[in-house]
């Protein structure tokens, strides 16, 4: 019995289809597909059943996966603890990100990190949030910062990932000087029924926009952009009104540009929770440990 065979079965469990397990392991379907009856002849009994396109566990496989679970999951620490023998001043951490999040918090942490652990590398990854998510679930991101809404945090327990909240990033409006609404210091919700709104193209502030206008907004009158220098682009050609976390109108000093005009939003509010979020292992590496709480108080982070 060779450990790549239980690396093997526990991905085809987890991802449905050798096809797919394969896939994420980058080696043919024909070798796990070998290994795999190698596996079943040493034990003497089968693992898996097809269903149509599906495999599933045989009730034998199912009394395997748990036992093979722990194997895994001793290996992985085993494996973490002799590189940390080994080479206790060298690591790699995988932070997620949005774009959000590396305006202000995130500099000041690393910081701090870097002179604990002048030769742990950080590799920064921004994308979305559900992204984000997605690569946390599949471990191919140890931690990440992202902004929650309800929606987001009931995904997240019920897809097993641990978060804290950090802080929180409310919205504001920006338009161009020229903007016949800035004049005013605050805006009414009723008073963008029938402006041009500048929006990112995707994001959590999106679907707050879009949950709290609903058919208030003429959807044929909202710009979507990438980026918020996009959008910060458009709102100097006086094309409409940006929406955006007030976070960035800070980093960026656009609250004291003389072209800009900073909008407070009057009778509603689009305000978001900055989440460090992770997923409970067996087993975490010291400099992972220490990095967390760097950003966190978390002091329980394994199963």
């Amino acid at each position: 019995m060779e450990m790549r065979q239980l690396r093997y079965f526990e991905s085809i469990v987890k991802y449905g289809t050798m096809r797919e397990a394969a896939a994420k392991l980058f080696i043919s379907e024909p070798a796990i597909s070998q290994q795999i009856n190698e596996l079943q002849k040493e034990i003497g009994v089968p693992l898996f059943e097809k269903q149509g396109r599906k495999i599933t566990l045989t009730s034998e496989g199912k009394q395997l996966l748990p036992l093979v679970q722990v194997i895994l999951e001793a290996v992985t620490k085993l494996e973490a603890g002799i590189t940390e023998i080994l080479n206790p001043g060298s690591g790699l951490i995988k932070l997620g990100l949005i774009p959000i999040t590396m305006l202000e918090l995130v500099p000041k942490k690393l910081m701090e990190f870097v002179k604990i652990y002048p030769g742990i590398s950080v590799e920064l990854i921004e994308n979305g949030t559900l992204e984000i998510i997605e690569r946390l679930l599949n471990d191919t991101m140890d931690v990440a910062l992202i902004a929650a809404n309800n929606r987001i945090k009931e995904l997240m327990e019920l897809s097993g990932i641990q978060y804290k909240v950090l802080s929180n990033a409310s919205c504001v409006a920006i338009a161009s000087y020229y903007h016949p609404l800035a004049k005013y210091d605050k805006i009414m919700l009723n008073q963008l029924s029938d402006e041009r709104i500048i929006l990112r193209r995707q994001g959590i502030y999106r679907e707050e926009m879009y949950n709290l206008l609903g058919d208030s907004i003429k959807r044929d009158r909202i710009y979507s952009t990438d980026t918020y220098e996009t959008a910060i682009k458009l709102v100097d050609l006086n094309l409409g009104i940006a929406i955006m976390p007030e976070a960035f109108i800070r980093a960026y000093g656009l609250n004291e540009s003389p072209k800009m005009k900073i909008l407070l939003l009057d009778d509603f509010q689009i305000t978001l929770d900055i989440c460090f979020i992770y997923k409970k292992r067996k087993y975490y590496p010291l400099y992972l440990t220490n990095f967390m709480r760097i950003f966190t108080d978390i002091t329980d982070i394994n199963e």
